[in-house]
């Protein structure tokens, strides 16, 4: 895509949600390009901040804070990528009219703000599987899921998204897209959602405690990983391709992945051996070798809190899917989409599950967040 702007000027990108795992790789693939200014918004500053980018710290609930923080910005795009959980119960949080309030007016005040320059031309949106309903107890939808498919009937907070956005754009000089993932893997520090550091955490702690890693028995859930850096090229494809205007896309790495096949490879790259299939709890056993962890921050100079409430956030709260014992029903149920739609359009990136699981313990480990093998 052209790397100006119809000023002839350097087009510039903010991307809201900047130390969240899908902000921070959004970020860092656009500071990687030249010709760009890169702006990235949110609350914390995002773990190892790429060089070419600005943070800007900012709380988009407050309205009158963001008017006054963004409305010079003559952004060219906007990125969302932007969450707010509830802190004392996340998955609650996920049907919480109050939490979804606040979701929509992120979204809401940023948008508002960066359109009143007249320069805004495209904004990309990134959502999940829950706004199918994965996340609803005994939800019933088909497998794959479809862009098409009739909405479930409950409130959610990226339906109120996507219909604010298809409300204001008509007329508009700017278009959008948003892309649906699955089950998204990549680097934060202090986030919400972070299953896989919670797992990486425990892995290097048994090795410190002179463990195994114990293996968890029974039925593992079969997921669609996505590579955080995969959202973020697709991201930048939808900012210029006419195919993806005003379009909704499922996205994910393009393999399938059962839970408990992940811990061998985190084994591997953590160096620590692989104990047998046995049925445990998994937060119950992270809290016995918890207490080893601020003694190995300084052991190894890692570059990431010894408190590990703000190293992983309230992530330890949906870190317990890494021994569940899924029903054999619903080994699927956690969202499977189909991206036919995607590369019908021209996006025909993927990745390898593998691969990318390998990836993000080097990057870690190469961040210091981690221990290395």
């Amino acid at each position: 895509m052209s790397n100006s702007n119809e000023h002839g000027n350097k087009p510039t990108v903010v991307v809201a949600g900047a130390s969240g795992i899908v902000g921070r790789a959004a970020l860092e693939r656009f500071a990687g390009r030249e010709g760009w200014d890169v702006i990235g918004i949110s609350r914390r500053k995002p773990v190892a901040m790429p060089g070419g980018a600005r943070h800007l710290a900012l709380d988009l609930l407050d309205r009158e804070a963001s008017g006054r923080a963004l409305g010079d910005i003559k952004a060219d795009y906007l990125l969302f990528a932007a969450l707010n959980e509830r802190d004392d119960d996340i998955r609650a949080g996920w049907t919480d009219p109050a939490q979804i309030a606040k979701n929509e007016a992120m979204f809401v005040n940023i948008l508002d703000s960066l359109s009143k320059t007249g320069a805004l031309r495209h904004v990309g949106i990134v959502h999940g599987g829950k706004a199918y309903g994965v996340h609803i107890p005994g939800a019933k939808f088909p497998i794959p899921l479809y862009e098409d498919q009739p909405r479930y009937p409950a409130d959610n907070f990226y339906h109120r998204q996507e219909d604010y956005v298809r409300r204001v754009q008509p007329g508009s000089p700017w278009n959008w897209t948003i892309l649906r993932a699955c089950h998204t893997y990549g680097i934060a520090v202090g986030g919400n959602m972070d299953a896989f550091l919670v797992l990486v955490v425990f892995a290097a702690l048994c090795r410190e405690a002179g463990q195994e890693l114990p293996m968890p028995e029974g039925h593992s859930a079969i997921t669609e990983p996505t590579d955080a850096d995969l959202i973020a090229e697709a991201l930048e494809w939808s900012l210029s391709e006419p195919k993806a205007r005003n379009e909704i896309f499922n996205i994910n790495n393009g393999d399938l992945c059962a839970d408990y096949d992940i811990f061998p490879i985190v084994a591997r790259e953590v160096g620590v051996k692989l104990g047998a299939p046995r049925r445990y709890k998994f937060n119950a056993e992270f809290d016995k070798l918890a207490h080893l962890w601020p003694g190995m921050v300084r052991k190894y100079g890692l570059q990431v809190p010894e408190d590990l409430g703000t190293l992983l956030g309230n992530s330890r709260q949906v870190a317990d899917k890494w021994s569940r014992d899924w029903p054999p029903e619903n080994l699927l149920r956690s969202g499977v989409e189909a991206t036919i739609k995607i590369r019908q359009a021209g996006f025909h990136s993927c990745m390898d599950s593998r691969v990318m699981l390998a990836k993000y313990v080097r990057r870690m480990q190469e961040l210091k967040m981690v221990p290395q093998a």
